[in-house]
Parts: C-alpha cells; sequence; structure tokens
C-alpha cells in the first residue's frame, strides 16, 4: 500500500501577496527507490480531493492511491492557489490562468526536493483535469514544467453556448482575453472565488451513483473564476497546447462536455506524442464513474511506458 504525506509547499514571493503555501498530498508507493512522479491539479469547483476522494463505498475510489497502489506511480495532488487548503491571494482577481500556473510551477522545485528524499523520481509529468488541464498548458508554455503532460476532460473548445457576445469576442485570442478577464469575472460572477460547487450536476455527472456525488461532495471548493471563465471561452488554450512538444495523453469521458478527443489532437501540433482514451459512457467528472479504472488503467499504462523508453 503507497503510504500519503501532506505536505504545506513553500511558494511566498512567487507570486500575488498573500499567497504563501500550496497544499500537496504525495503518496509513494511502498518499497521503491524510484518511480514516475505524477502530479495532479484539480478542476473548476473542485480541490485536490477530487483525485483522492474517500473510499467510504465498495470499490477503489482515490486515483491517486490506484495509479501509486497498481502502477508503482508516485503521485502528488496539489491544490491551486485560492482553492483547498492553499494560500488565498490579498486580490484573488489577479488568479487568472498564468499567474495560477506561475504560482503552481513555483511549487514544483520544492515538490521534487521533498520527493528525493524519498525516491529518485525517474520522470516529472503533470496533470490536469478539466480547469486544471488548461492551467498545466500553461506551465507548460511559459516554463517547460514537465517531461509529459496528461489533460483528463479537457478539449480546448470551450463552452461557446453558456457564453455572452462580449464573451465570445475574444474567441481564439488569449493575448487579448487575458486583459479583460477580471472585468468580465466581476461582470459575469461578481466574485473570483464564486463559493459552491458544479459536484452534483447531472449534466456533469451522468449515470452516476447519487452515492457517487456524494463522495465527489467532499471534493467541492471555490471556482477560480478567471480561470474557469477562460476555460469556457473557445480556443483560448490554442497557443498554449499548440506549444507543447513533451508526450501527451487526454482522457475523455464518452459524454464529456469537453467535446471531441480529435479537435484536441489537431491542437498539439508539436507534442512528440499523442495517447488519447474515451472512458464508456462517462460524463466530465471521471472518478466517479462506475467504469473509472479503465481510464485510471490507460493512463497508468501510459506513465510507465513513457518511463520505461528512458531506463
Amino acid at each position: 500500500m503507497a503510504r500519503g504525506e501532506r505536505l504545506e509547499l513553500d511558494v511566498g514571493g512567487l507570486g500575488p501577496a498573500g499567497i504563501e503555501m500550496l497544499a500537496a498530498d504525495l503518496y509513494v508507493p511502498d518499497g521503491v527507490e524510484s518511480a514516475p512522479l505524477l502530479v495532479c491539479f484539480p478542476g473548476g469547483g473542485m480541490n485536490r480531493v477530487y483525485f483522492d476522494l474517500p473510499e467510504g463505498l465498495p470499490g477503489e475510489w482515490s486515483m491517486a492511491r490506484y495509479l501509486a497502489d497498481h502502477f508503482g506511480i508516485a503521485v502528488a495532488v496539489v491544490d491551486h492557489p485560492g482553492v483547498g487548503e492553499s494560500s488565498v491571494p490579498e486580490d484573488p482577481y489577479i488568479l487568472n490562468p498564468r499567474v495560477v500556473a506561475e504560482v503552481d510551477h513555483g511549487a514544483m522545485s520544492e515538490l521534487v526536493a521533498h520527493a528525493m528524499d524519498l525516491f529518485e523520481p525517474t520522470r516529472f509529468i503533470g496533470l490536469g483535469h478539466s480547469m486544471g488541464a488548461l492551467i498545466v498548458a500553461h506551465a507548460q508554455w511559459h516554463h517547460r514544467s514537465f517531461d509529459a503532460v496528461a489533460f483528463l476532460g479537457f478539449g480546448g473548445a470551450g463552452l461557446p453556448e453558456y457564453l455572452n457576445r462580449a464573451e465570445l469576442s475574444y474567441a481564439n485570442n488569449y493575448e487579448r482575453l487575458e486583459p479583460v478577464l477580471a472585468e468580465l469575472v466581476r461582470e459575469r460572477f461578481g466574485t473570483a472565488l464564486v463559493p459552491g460547487s458544479s459536484t452534483s450536476s447531472d449534466m456533469l455527472n451522468p449515470g452516476t451513483l447519487s452515492a457517487a456525488r456524494q463522495l465527489l461532495a467532499s471534493a467541492s471548493g471555490p471556482l477560480l473564476a478567471l480561470c474557469g471563465l477562460a476555460s469556457m471561452v473557445p480556443g483560448s488554450s490554442n497557443a498554449a497546447l499548440a506549444s507543447i512538444e513533451v508526450p501527451v495523453f487526454i482522457g475523455l469521458g464518452e459524454n464529456d462536455i469537453a467535446g471531441d478527443i480529435k479537435e484536441v489532437v489537431a491542437l498539439l501540433t508539436a507534442a512528440s506524442s499523442v495517447e488519447t482514451f474515451v472512458l464508456a459512457g462517462a460524463g466530465h467528472n471521471h472518478s466517479i464513474s462506475k467504469n473509472r479504472t479503465d481510464l485510471w488503467d490507460a493512463l497508468g499504462k501510459w506513465v510507465v511506458e513513457l518511463d520505461g523508453r528512458d531506463n
């Protein structure tokens, strides 16, 4: 069984005033001397518990522990600034995708240093779910943070049907969108940290058990509204995705709001390789799908095979 440890990653001075620490949990397979390290970032309205759901129902519900126990992968789950147990900035309206990615990236050196006290990380892989994938893409774009990246529930096409005309006018151009994100968020949400959660949504969780949705509620957190709105704008991630030169894994649900997986692949024009997996019958929140371990198995095999190329 993997051993887990809670970490407080020091990011003081790396970002906006008030952000001093990112909360994380690190799961290390028992007895390993070396292993790939997968770092997971949650999507909008979620905290890091999304990847480590409590196992109060029959079966396995923690993706982090599953990958550690079944594949020998070390897994860290990390709260973005302003989410979960991480520090909240004095001005949350500063938390756009580029800034959040910069803070997340800044915490990685301390995470790796801590991991090296326990085992030798053989490969450093970033994973994001939904909005978290947008942030991972930005981290890779601006900082080349990872040796490989995995995107779950992320398509890049946005949710144009939920946007107004002004918001849609910034489609396919993140450089134009970023300077006005705070203003657009004030108009749409009235706050940069939107309370509540979408964990019970039928749109996001078709066919899931009500008890599983209750598990998901334990992962509820505030929505980083600037990042959430950016992820809704079509094409806002185009430049970030086109910049990625490392191997990529994309996992979507068959009924995911992220759209057609082929459209995401087409945007990854520089990636050295792209592997895709569609989880049958699943919606957007794959961690509570009945067949969730099918996706976790595909992800785990990809990480192990990727790691084996150079070892």
